[in-house]
């Protein structure tokens, strides 16, 4: 266990304890404190008020659930030299550092690349301050010598899930999130260096599995929260079109700077071009703006995708005749999909018997199965006209 430099009080685990060394120099660089002004749910506040949670706080989360899980496997009599426990704790930290502002919600807008992506590139910018991070990169590309690490930090059951799934469910209020993460930390294992969990671990984490397909459609894939995050991404479209000179300098600047611009660009800068749009003469623009300050989101339900004509033509038909040429910018339909559970070869989450065998959980809990599959739903809406009518003012 590394030397504690600071101590800090998290809403969900409690008291989360901050290393001296490189994870508290990390942790004051400029790269990962702009995650405090990045939402971990993006606009999921429009439906559930208190999700105004941070990737920053989600980060110490996940690194607190890290340091947990290594405690507990170093009393097992798992050996760690105190550099690997340190890059673990950094990997834990710096997953997410590549978000874009609003999280998922805009991921390939602002640069046409995944937060992952976006993230290898930020360790090379932080090598400049802290050192290499040449065992970081290790554990996140899974080639690490010791795979249970790499397990720890991206797997079907990782530190990543077990944070985001208690933290979402605190702040939004739904309790369908609620899982035992403490018991499943504390029966983990490593077996032929694979991290697993003991026998009496795996009701805990069969209710993990159940969790997150309830969360996904509870929250994360709400037909309020994809009507705002659909919301987002046309406006963003609009403001491609429109065009105003600033947005064409952050554009150029992106092109020619790359990351190191992308960096500066977090949802205080966002939500200041929302409000300019509210001034645009592009009609478009103006709407979605003011449609986001004042929280207006496509009004979608689940529907099948048939009968997403008719649902166009009934909305359309309630629309003004100077709506009805922009009305593409107003309406949204496509696909949800949910994937809780992907038990393929190699990725299960593994449970050790009581009698020292390792099997697979889909194999231990028959009724599994049934969450392999995805489930798609499609959603299609526009916002409603009474509103367009107002917002187009």
């Amino acid at each position: 266990m590394l030397d504690t430099a600071k101590i800090v009080n998290d809403p969900v685990h409690g008291f989360v304890r901050l290393p001296a060394g490189r994870v508290l120099k990390v942790l004051s660089h400029p790269i990962v404190q702009r995650l405090r002004r990045i939402s971990q749910l993006g606009l999921a506040h429009f439906v559930y008020p208190g999700a105004t949670h941070t990737r920053f706080l989600h980060a110490l989360g996940v690194m607190h659930l890290a340091d947990e899980a290594l405690s507990i496997l170093s009393r097992k009599g798992v050996k760690l030299s105190k550099e690997t426990w340190e890059a673990v704790l950094l990997a834990a930290l710096l997953h997410d550092i590549g978000h874009s502002p609003f999280s998922h919600s805009l991921e390939k807008y602002i640069l046409p690349l995944s937060h992952e992506e976006i993230g290898y590139a930020c360790l090379s910018l932080l090598e400049d301050s802290v050192g290499t991070l040449t065992e970081v990169r290790s554990l996140w590309e899974g080639d690490h010598p010791l795979t249970f690490l790499c397990e720890l930090i991206a797997s079907q059951l990782d530190v990543d899930r077990l944070d985001y799934l208690v933290r979402d469910s605190f702040f939004t209020g739904v309790q369908e999130g609620l899982v035992g993460t403490e018991r499943l930390i504390h029966t983990m294992t490593v077996v032929n260096n694979h991290l697993v969990v003991e026998e009496k671990g795996q009701n805990s984490a069969e209710k993990f599995i159940v969790t997150r397909r309830f969360m996904y459609w509870q929250v994360y894939l709400h037909k309020g929260v994809l009507g705002a995050e659909w919301l987002l991404q046309r406006w963003w479209r609009a403001m491609e079109v429109a065009a105003p000179p600033f947005f064409l300098e952050s554009r150029k600047k992106l092109s020619e700077q790359g990351i190191p611009y992308f960096l500066r660009i977090d949802e205080s800068t966002l939500w200041g071009w929302i409000h300019y749009g509210v001034e645009s003469d592009f009609l478009p623009l103006r709407v979605l703006s003011r449609a986001l300050l004042e929280r207006i989101p496509y009004k979608l339900r689940p529907i099948v995708e048939q009968e997403s004509y008719l649902e166009r033509e009934r909305w359309l038909n309630s629309l003004s005749p100077h709506l009805r040429p922009w009305w593409e910018w107003f309406w949204a339909e496509g696909w949800a999909e949910s994937k809780a559970y992907e038990p393929s070869s190699g990725k299960d989450i593994y449970i050790l018997t009581k009698g020292g065998d390792v099997k697979a959980l889909v194999e231990l809990s028959p009724w599994l199965p049934a969450l392999n599959e995805p489930m798609r739903r499609f959603f299609a809406g526009g916002i409603p006209a009474a509103f367009l009518e107002w917002l187009s003012r």
